[in-house]
């Protein structure tokens, strides 16, 4: 467990790594999985384990662990109290949807990763391997690029150095010079693109919500490596990361703080 955050150190930071692992995973994680993946003795993280079950927020299954019922109903209280950054971009995203007809998503900064928060997609889409409130890198990823590219320097070098380079497929960047030039051409741009850094087989463009206090989250179209056109569907992009940020400076301006 890195020592760097504080946080990671107390009784709540340790309980929230065990739920970040495991919300992170496409599957039910075993206790040793969690103990790996958060740096925790396995005797505490199974403790946390039992605690997080006992109050609803882990399931048990027989594969392992899994998020529980509790955390969708705190996911909920949350909503009902104006925190639904997803509820405000949802209707642009749809139309994002029926104007391409791939993937699309919505994704922020959380911790050291991104995080989807809203995802749309059909029968005819290209079958990604993330989920809303998956967890995934920030260095292979279109809209992780696009979210470091925008991040304050301090805040990408704190990635780099107890995060490092996610290797996901052969031409996932492994490089800090590599990186380096492309969030500056990511800026210049004011859009990233994942050629099967991630997964392949699959492309993904990506552009910055913008908003006053810096850059709220990502949009993401993904496709087939073959079928996706980046100058055809940057520009549905960055109209509907406009409107989303017109929309979040008018119905809740405190997403915006």
């Amino acid at each position: 467990m890195s020592q760097t955050d504080g946080s990671r150190d107390s009784v709540l930071g340790r309980a929230l790594a065990v739920l970040r692992a495991v919300g992170g995973s496409a599957t039910p994680l075993s206790r040793a999985e969690i103990a790996r993946l958060t740096g925790l003795p396995k005797a505490t993280a199974n403790r946390f384990i039992a605690q997080l079950v006992a109050e609803g927020l882990l399931q048990p299954v027989e594969q392992g662990v899994r998020l529980g019922l509790g955390l969708f109903d705190l996911g909920n209280l949350a909503e009902q109290q104006g925190l639904g950054l997803s509820d405000v971009a949802t209707p642009y995203l749809a139309h994002l949807y029926e104007i391409t007809h791939e993937t699309v998503q919505l994704a922020i900064l959380d911790g050291l990763g991104v995080v989807y928060i809203q995802k749309i997609s059909g029968s005819a889409s290209t079958k990604l391997n993330t989920r809303v409130g998956g967890r995934m890198p920030l260095t292979c990823t279109a809209s992780g690029k696009v979210l470091l590219a925008y991040c304050k320097p301090d805040f990408r070098e704190r990635v780099l150095r107890e995060s490092g380079f996610a290797r996901r497929t052969p031409r996932s960047i492994t490089d800090r010079a590599a990186l380096d030039r492309e969030l500056s051409e990511v800026r210049r741009r004011k859009y990233a693109v994942d050629r099967e850094e991630f997964q392949t087989g699959t492309a993904s463009v990506a552009v910055p919500v913008l908003a006053r206090s810096g850059t709220a989250a990502a949009v993401t179209v993904s496709a087939p490596s073959d079928r996706l056109s980046v100058p055809t569907v940057v520009p549905a992009l960055h109209a509907t990361a406009a409107a989303i940020s017109r929309e979040i400076a008018r119905v809740q301006p405190h997403l915006d703080r």
